[in-house]
C-alpha cells in the first residue's frame, strides 16, 4: 500500500512535528518504509478474509480462527523471544510487529500516531555493549572518546575518575568544536527535512530533494526510514 505524502516542499505542512517525542519520531520514519507499507497490507487483506470466515469479537470464532493457517506463521520465522508461541506457531499480528520492533496490533501506515495515542508501545532493545579498542578496529569520532582501564586494578576509582575526565571533555568539546548534545528538541528540525526528502522519494521527487538538502541528508534519511528509526528511541527529549 501507498500512504499520501505530505507536500514536500511546503514545510507548514510539518507542524505537527514540533511536538512529537523519539518514540512519536520513529514512527514517522517506519510508516514510510514501503517494506513495512506492503507487509502492512499483506497483513490486512489476511485479517480481513479472517474476519470475514470467523467473525469480529466478541462472537468470533477463535478456535476455528487459530486453526487456520492464515493466521500463524511458524516460530522460526520469529525471532524475538517476547512472541507467544503456541505449537510452534505465532499469531501473525505479534510476528508483524516483533519484525518491526513494536507490541499491539500492527497499525496502519496512514495511521498519524498510534504511539501518542497508546496503540503501538516500542519493544525495548538490548543494549549493546561499549566498543572495544583496539579490537574492533574503529576510530572514535568527533562525538566520541576512548579511554584504557587497567582492567587489574580496582575499577570503582578508575570509573569515578572517568566520568569526571568525560563530563570535562565534553564540556571543552561543546564549547571549542561546537559539539552537539543530542536531543528530540534539538533534532526535530533536521528530522523534519528528513521526512521531507522521504515524501519527495514517494512522490519521484528524490533528485530535487537532494539538491535542496544534500546527499548526506538523503542516506540519513533512507537510513532512518529502513532500520535506523529504532536507534531515535535512545534519544532523550
Amino acid at each position: 500500500m501507498i500512504i499520501q505524502p505530505e507536500p514536500w516542499q511546503q514545510r507548514s505542512s510539518y507542524t505537527r512535528c514540533e511536538t512529537l517525542d523519539a518514540g512519536q519520531w520513529a514512527w514517522e520514519f517506519l510508516r514510510r518504509n514501503p517494506d513495512y507499507q506492503r507487509e502492512w497490507q499483506e497483513f490486512w487483506d489476511i485479517w480481513q478474509a479472517l474476519e470475514a470466515a470467523y467473525g469480529k469479537p466478541p462472537d468470533r470464532d477463535f478456535c476455528a480462527w487459530k486453526n487456520d493457517p492464515r493466521a500463524w506463521v511458524p516460530a522460526s520465522e520469529c525471532e524475538d523471544g517476547e512472541c507467544r508461541i503456541d505449537q510452534d506457531k505465532v499469531l501473525i499480528e505479534c510476528a508483524l510487529g516483533a519484525r518491526w520492533g513494536f507490541h499491539k496490533f500492527p497499525p496502519d501506515p496512514r495511521d498519524d500516531d498510534p504511539v501518542g495515542q497508546g496503540r503501538l508501545s516500542w519493544r525495548p532493545r538490548a543494549e549493546e555493549p561499549l566498543p572495544v579498542l583496539p579490537e574492533d578496529g574503529l576510530e572514535p569520532g568527533p562525538a566520541q572518546m576512548a579511554l584504557v582501564f587497567d582492567l587489574s586494578l580496582p575499577l570503582k576509582g578508575q570509573l569515578e575518575k572517568a566520568r569526571h575526565q568525560l563530563q570535562l571533555e565534553t564540556s571543552r568539546r561543546r564549547r571549542e568544536q561546537g559539539l552537539q548534545p543530542r536531543r528530540v528538541r534539538l533534532l526535530k528540525d533536521r528530522w523534519t527535512n528528513l521526512l521531507r526528502i522521504l515524501d519527495a522519494d514517494s512522490q519521484g521527487e528524490l533528485d530535487p530533494a537532494r539538491s535542496k538538502f544534500g546527499e548526506a541528508a538523503v542516506q540519513e534519511a533512507l537510513a532512518l526510514r529502513d532500520g535506523a528509526y529504532r536507534d531515535l528511541l535512545r534519544i532523550p527529549d
